[in-house]
């Protein structure tokens, strides 16, 4: 371990001074928990912790685990960013008790480490902790997010199979001023994910147009106002009438509305109902398992959220209506 790390606190056996702080937790892990009933979800938690803890060993001062979640300091930077990385690729390459499915988002940022008195009852205090703690919880499961402070001190020994790749700056919960955020890009396993969780954000994800939109104004106001009361609106006409450039001008006019998200799911390149389910996951960013039904994985993702899915082309699938139904 490095000096830093080798001044500890008397009263609390914690390292000081420049620290890299590892928050982690499962994705989902009520529901997960609810699903197993206690026994068996402690099976799997003692998976989970012992593997995050063998993946963490080098460099890393474990300071609590509360529930599923975990809270470890290193040194080195590099160091956590490798753990990080290590310890997702072995949650990937794992085989849970009772079939689980385990997603564990990770998050870190680099600063001041001060621990707190024994008095105080607290492990750490100070706003990089709390920092850290909000990267984490703005990422999803599978993935790990780091501060540029991190990213800048780790970018030059990441460790093989490692890369970064820039997520742009977001404004996290209870922070001051944005932080701009770096995705782990590790070999092997998933890269893509849902927008990061941030308060300023709301993600769009519509084709751009070739050119701009005009004309069409009272169609437009009132496809927004049936939005407003309605949670499904079908656009009907015959082929070529511009059906699609008017429904992407409708969300993009409305994106504001929903919070997490609008999507554009193109159907045409389908000619097969059971492939919607898959077709509408990959849009959103949600992960499959080999083992996994594409559509209770949707169901999943989506339940709880303010969203709006333009599904382009659904004519052509009709058979796949009740799914359209489960969804909303």
């Amino acid at each position: 371990m490095g000096e830093n790390a080798r001044r500890m606190s008397a009263g609390r056996g914690l390292p000081a001074g420049t620290l890299t702080f590892l928050f982690t937790d499962i994705e989902g892990s009520t529901k997960l928990q609810n699903g197993l009933g206690t026994d068996r979800y402690q099976d799997v938690l003692e998976t989970h912790t012992r593997l995050l803890r063998d993946a963490f060993k080098d460099g890393g001062v474990e300071v609590r685990v509360e529930g599923d979640a975990l809270f470890v300091v290193f040194a080195v930077a590099a160091l956590a960013v490798r753990a990080a990385a290590a310890a997702q690729r072995a949650l990937a390459g794992a085989t849970f008790p009772h079939g689980a499915t385990v997603r564990v988002r990770m998050g870190m940022h680099t600063g001041e480490g001060r621990p707190a008195s024994v008095e105080a009852g607290a492990d750490y205090v100070g706003i990089d902790v709390n920092r850290a703690a909000r990267v984490a919880a703005a990422g999803h499961g599978g993935q790990v997010l780091l501060t540029e402070a991190t990213a800048t001190l780790a970018r030059a020994d990441l460790g093989d199979g490692i890369s970064l790749r820039d997520l742009g700056e977001f404004r996290l919960k209870d922070l001051a001023r944005p932080e701009r955020l770096y995705q782990l890009v590790i070999s092997g396993s998933p890269t893509d994910f849902p927008p990061v969780r941030s308060l300023d954000r709301t993600p769009t994800f519509l084709p751009p147009q070739p050119s701009s939109f005009i004309g069409r104004a009272r169609e437009i106001a009132e496809g927004q106002r049936l939005l407003a009361r309605a949670r499904l609106v079908t656009l009907t006409g015959p082929g070529g009438t511009g059906k699609t450039r008017l429904s992407l001008r409708i969300a993009e006019e409305s994106a504001h509305e929903f919070g997490d998200g609008t999507y554009f799911v193109p159907l045409a390149p389908i000619s097969d109902p059971e492939l919607v389910p898959s077709t509408i996951a990959h849009t959103l960013g949600v992960q499959l398992s080999g083992s996994e039904v594409p559509l209770t994985r949707v169901l999943d993702y989506v339940r709880g959220k303010q969203m709006l899915i333009v599904l382009d082309n659904f004519e052509q699938i009709l058979p796949a209506a009740p799914v359209v139904g489960q969804l909303l």
